[in-house]
């Protein structure tokens, strides 16, 4: 009988990289994890009649917080601007699990003579697009598995082809709270939006950002949600593209979705 052997203990070199290779997959594995944050749901409002005003809320509980938010947006699609004494913000702090309710609730209140102001309340025509995840729900927020969409056609009722196609641009950086962890500010990459209309063999650019507003400051990434469109009693057409984007201000482990509108009046035929 060939007596018992017993395996070598492993090599210092040979157990260091072992070592090594289980903390790389522990970071990466918690990379994948904490790619996460809050992700805002978005409820139209409408148009005005004549289609001049454009009207949307988006709304969310904070990421890992007892809180809440509300946002009423009107835009003068005209000027594709924001009808002075918007956006319209409530913020909710509590631990009764009623924070978004609440948030809502005080945020259409004091929206409320404002949009009676400007007759919003028609809902016009969506184009579904190709969301990162429902428009509707509102929780953790991760990117990752659906990529954000960058093209879009909208039907128009008179026949025309419209397009739509998104692209970003590079804008340096910028320092946003949460970045650098918990209750500090760090210094985060920061991307533009461009967005571009193709109708009738031409070619529009809807929007261009050489810098980017106060109101998000730390947008790293951007894409078509759906768009609405509105017939006016004179056949008039209004244009309002609901673009998602990815926000590292209050970033926790990960970014925020929020959106923002792009309005235009379509040329007549």
């Amino acid at each position: 009988m060939s007596p018992r052997t017993h395996p070598a203990p492993p090599r210092p070199a040979l157990r260091r990289r072992a070592v090594a290779a289980l903390l790389t997959l522990a970071v990466i594995a918690a990379a994948n994890e904490a790619r996460a944050g809050d992700a805002a749901a978005r409820h139209v409002l409408g148009f005005s009649p004549d289609g001049h005003y454009f009207a949307f809320e988006q709304y969310s509980t904070l990421y890992e917080q007892d809180a809440a938010f509300s946002e009423y947006v009107a835009i003068d699609t005209r000027t594709d601007r924001f009808v002075a004494g918007t956006p319209v913000r409530v913020l909710i702090r509590g631990d009764d699990g009623l924070d978004a309710d609440k948030a809502r609730a005080d945020a259409a209140a004091k929206a409320k003579p404002l949009l009676a102001r400007l007759g919003i309340g028609r809902a016009g025509t969506q184009t579904a697009g190709k969301p990162s995840m429902a428009l509707d729900e509102i929780g953790i927020y991760q990117m990752e598995p659906q990529p954000l969409a960058r093209a879009l056609d909208v039907p128009l009722p008179d026949g025309r082809s419209l397009s739509l196609t998104l692209s970003e641009r590079a804008l340096g950086s910028a320092m946003c709270a949460g970045y650098g962890g918990t209750g500090t500010v760090g210094r985060a990459k920061i991307v533009g939006l461009q967005l571009s209309m193709q109708l009738g063999g031409a070619t529009t650019l809807l929007q261009e950002d050489a810098a980017l507003p106060r109101s998000r400051r730390c947008a790293h990434a951007y894409g078509i949600a759906e768009a609405w469109l509105h017939r006016a009693p004179d056949g008039g057409l209004t244009l309002a593209v609901l673009v998602e984007y990815a926000d590292n201000d209050g970033y926790h482990a990960g970014p925020n979705r929020r959106f923002l509108a792009v309005t235009r009046k379509l040329p007549k035929p």
